[in-house]
């Protein structure tokens, strides 16, 4: 039985919108209950739309969560705020869908494999494993099936400052190891259409791994050279035994910074390859061709590319 009515909780944040966007285009006839706190904050094109019925909810809200998810077949996470958030929202909404009937959901993932990892050992995923072992024990009970989309990390989150690799307005690349060391990375609109495609997708639970490009901070830098025509330097900072002594010595100064040392800790794990994907699934959603470094920087101006997270599209 094909997917008819799908339900996405924090429906103002851009990768909802675009998970949204996608599910329109796939399917004239899919039918969205789109869950916001503030409504007004959800795209006109979206509130416009004939297909998405929107729902005015707080994430605390039991029977208002429970109302605006009621008939759907799936419902799509896309909460991203404190642990709060992460955890105890998750875990109403997880506890609204099976109290509803929903067969699946969809979790607040989107990120590196965070299964390799132990809590603690990277502070922003711990809100993740701790979802996860709540959906786990809630499948094991034949309440509800879990879904999870591991796709690296964000391509514009990659080229943030933020997080460490790249300072793209002053052409400055900096790395711990080698530098060869390989980085995975999807695009958020790619992201968001493997979404889309596995939502519709009765079948499709448990984890899928997605992928856009594999890449090193050297493949970068010759990358970011050949489309803006711009000589990069290139910064070694050290080993990865200096960056674990790092990050660990800035999150145990201030762990509520989380700006201060989370690009570091995403240096680390994914730099030493321990949250690697291995395999993606890719082969899975054919109608997808995921966006290669080069193209994603030809649609971004170099003084811009840095916050292209922030951007609409």
């Amino acid at each position: 039985m094909s997917v008819q009515k799908i339900a996405i909780a924090g429906l103002s944040g851009k990768l909802a919108r675009l998970i949204t966007e996608g599910l329109l285009r796939s399917n004239p006839e899919v039918q969205i209950h789109g869950i916001a706190r503030n409504p007004d904050k959800v795209s006109q094109a979206l509130q416009s739309s004939s297909q998405v019925k929107i729902f005015e909810a707080d994430s605390k809200d039991a029977l208002a969560i429970q109302n605006a998810i009621r008939g759907t077949d799936v419902c799509i996470c896309c909460y991203l705020g404190d642990n709060d958030l992460m955890i105890g929202g998750q875990k109403l909404l997880i506890d609204s869908c099976i109290a509803e009937g929903v067969a699946r959901y969809i979790a607040s993932d989107w990120s590196l494999d965070f299964r390799a990892l132990r809590l603690g050992d990277h502070p922003a995923k711990d809100p993740m494993k701790e979802v996860a072992a709540y959906l786990d024990e809630a499948e094991s009970q034949g309440k509800i099936k879990a879904v999870h989309i591991l796709n690296g990390a964000f391509m514009e989150v990659v080229w943030a400052p933020f997080l460490g690799w790249v300072d793209a307005t002053n052409a400055v690349f900096r790395y711990y190891g080698s530098g060869d060391d390989k980085i995975e990375a999807t695009t958020m609109a790619d992201a968001a259409a493997f979404t889309a495609e596995a939502a519709l997708d009765p079948d499709a639970t448990g984890w899928i791994k997605v992928l856009g490009e594999k890449f090193s901070v050297k493949e970068m830098a010759e990358t970011y050279r050949e489309v803006y025509n711009i000589e990069p330097s290139l910064e070694p900072q050290g080993s990865f035994e200096d960056l674990h002594s790092a990050m660990t010595a800035v999150f145990q100064k201030d762990p509520t910074n989380i700006f201060a040392w989370m690009g570091m800790y995403y240096q680390y794990f994914m730099g030493t390859g321990k949250t690697n994907l291995r395999e993606a699934n890719n082969s899975r959603f054919p109608k997808i061709k995921p966006t290669d470094t080069k193209t994603f920087l030809q649609s971004h101006p170099r003084e811009s590319v840095g916050m292209s997270y922030m951007m609409a599209n």
